[in-house]
């Protein structure tokens, strides 16, 4: 699972311990190995057999609707889970494509599907108050946010909610080393520096390259490992230009294998425990851009589990907490030398890596996804939305329908 399977999978756990006589259930795709749990069940669907999933429950939770849900819309409520500020990655994932024309179909296409999503939506929940603000600017310009909704609800709290990714409470124990000792040119005894996330277009691994390569001029035990580098959805971001820098930068440096892995595919969620005890700290480096301002780098979380101190890039919300809680190092946007500074305070200065860690394992006991999904909980316990009458939005709702899938159209036929 990447970041959509994880929150879904947890938001089945903790909707099905807090929401007394509910019927919980977490859909997956065909292919998924997701077993049902004590307090939720789990339910296969395929393209034909998704729509009958919304006549069965009263909410449905998804990070996004397909316009084959329109019928369900008048009887059912719709929790939406715009996690990420989709707007802003697609602005990123459409850099790579230098046809003007079609470039501009991608982008127009991602517009609409995001006002179709808000208008559709009863319910809406983010990951930080950034990405709440900018979503309720989006549905104030769309005419969703009325007089009526705010006499119902001032706050707008029970419209656009803040339910952020959350801290794992299981036990950090795994069935043996998964990276020293076990990855070739990796010993018993070496330090390990794990990039635990993806690799795409908002991402700069090749600042944190250049860093472990720099380091390990000095020292030989410095290892950088990619724990993941091809989404486990198939053909969803397949290898591109970010992956192949850094495959290229390394190969280059002649660092692949020698203190720069790459682990290809992508691990099963268990096996990420392993990775994380392996570890001596994480390294996230990035670009400081409008994505980053709105982004919740989800695998930060893992993290702050693990009770593993981190560098990072400047400019997130996640970042500010890692700076204003100690719990690691910021460095600026594409600064080698910086990030190769932030190594060696955290290798060499044991008593500033024991207190980041300090600060980890206080911080992190608010953080579990109990906490996290608390405003989400009180939504489902009493599923009454404050938005618009969906006969006020029938309209809106299926004219942004149709403009979506006139760009869809028109994004595959401009070539």
């Amino acid at each position: 699972m990447s970041a959509p399977g994880i929150r879904a999978y947890h938001m089945a756990q903790v909707l099905g311990r807090q929401v007394t006589g509910a019927r919980v259930t977490l859909g997956v795709p065909e292919y998924s190995d997701i077993q049902p749990e004590p307090g939720f069940q789990v339910v296969k669907y395929s393209r034909r057999s998704l729509l009958p999933l919304f006549y069965r429950y009263d909410v449905v939770i998804s990070l996004g609707f397909p316009p084959m849900a329109l019928p369900a819309f008048l009887s059912r409520i719709f929790v939406l889970d715009f996690f990420s500020n989709f707007a802003m990655e697609w602005m990123e994932v459409g850099k790579t494509q230098r046809n003007y024309r079609k470039r501009w179909a991608w982008y127009e296409t991602a517009r609409q599907y995001i006002n179709y999503q808000l208008t559709a939506a009863d319910f809406v929940i983010c990951n930080n108050d950034r990405q709440r603000d900018a979503w309720l600017g989006m549905m104030q310009s769309l005419g969703l946010v009325t007089g009526e909704v705010y006499d119902r609800d001032p706050s707008l709290r029970r419209l656009v909610a803040v339910a952020p990714h959350g801290v794992r409470t299981d036990a950090m124990v795994a069935a043996g080393p998964a990276i020293r000792g076990v990855i070739p040119g990796i010993r018993p005894n070496d330090t390990v520096l794990l990039w635990n996330a993806g690799i795409v277009g908002w991402y700069d691994p090749v600042t944190a390259i250049r860093a472990v390569d720099e380091l390990s001029r000095q020292r030989d035990d410095v290892k950088l490992v990619f724990m993941g580098s091809k989404y486990p959805d198939p053909g969803f971001l397949e290898e591109n230009p970010t992956f192949k820098a850094a495959i290229e930068t390394a190969e280059a440096l002649g660092a692949t294998d020698r203190c720069v892995f790459f682990v290809r595919g992508w691990l099963p969620y268990e096996e990420v425990k392993g990775y994380l005890l392996d570890s001596y700290l994480g390294l996230s480096t990035y670009f400081n851009n409008a994505e980053t301002h709105y982004s919740h780098r989800t695998r930060f979380l893992d993290l702050i589990w693990a009770e593993l101190p981190i560098i990072c890039t400047r400019g997130d919300i996640l970042s500010e907490m890692v700076e204003q809680d100690g719990l690691g190092i910021v460095v600026p946007e594409g600064d080698v030398a910086a990030v190769v500074s932030a190594l060696r305070r955290l290798l060499d200065d044991q008593a500033f890596y024991q207190q980041c860690r300090a600060n980890l394992r206080a911080l992190k006991a608010g953080m579990t996804w109990d906490d996290t999904l608390a405003e989400l909980v009180a939504f489902c316990r009493d599923p009454r939305p404050v938005a618009s009458p969906k006969r006020n939005r029938s309209v809106p709702l299926l004219r942004r329908t149709a403009g979506y899938l006139f760009w869809r159209a028109m994004q595959k036929l401009i070539r």
